[in-house]
């Protein structure tokens, strides 16, 4: 198994074409290409993420990401969870994986603890509720100014920290595995 690890792609795969990632030729889907964080490839949970993720799930090797502070946690829920090298994944294509938070993965003889989210720096000046009804009105007024702000729900979700049960199931497989790994995977 050969593993690879990158970040940040936002729903851009380019750096996935065989022209940009040579690499790829010799690989299969037993080969896994980590994401840290910011994926970005399911960000309307409909059709609109087909075409990306369709592209990843082509490729010779296996995409497997950690969640970032710009995913659309909605989305990701909606995936069903599976049992992957030891560890829990949401399985977005057959070899599309969200690895979850807390969780100890043996590849390829390396066990790697993946603790996905971080806290948004871009929203200082604050997060809007869609459904309030000034939305609209304090939406333009803060895009107007160039204001770091988010929508909930849209472009912001609270689940981009760990939750206080995933902190649990994190202590819990990191006591199974004597709080030792080779590798953290964090965004």
């Amino acid at each position: 198994m050969e593993l690879y690890i990158t970040g940040d792609t936002h729903g851009d795969f380019s750096r996935f074409r065989p022209e940009s990632f040579y690499e790829q030729e010799r690989l299969t889907k037993e080969d896994v290409i980590l994401v840290a964080g910011d994926f970005g490839g399911v960000w309307y949970g409909d059709s609109r993420d087909d075409a990306g993720l369709n592209f990843l799930d082509s490729r010779p090797f296996t995409t497997a990401f950690v969640s970032g502070n710009h995913e659309n946690y909605d989305a990701l829920a909606a995936y069903p969870q599976a049992e992957w090298y030891g560890g829990r994944v949401r399985t977005i294509r057959p070899s599309v994986l969200m690895l979850e938070r807390g969780q100890v993965f043996d590849l390829g003889g390396r066990t790697f603890f993946t603790m996905g989210g971080a806290s948004s720096h871009d929203i200082q000046d604050g997060v809007l509720e869609p459904d309030a009804p000034d939305f609209l009105w304090r939406f333009q007024w803060l895009n107007a100014q160039g204001a770091a702000f988010r929508v909930n729900h849209r472009s912001w979700w609270r689940e981009e920290l760990p939750s206080e049960s995933e902190y649990a199931e994190a202590r819990a497989n990191l006591d199974r595995a004597g709080w030792t790994v080779d590798y953290l995977l964090t965004h």
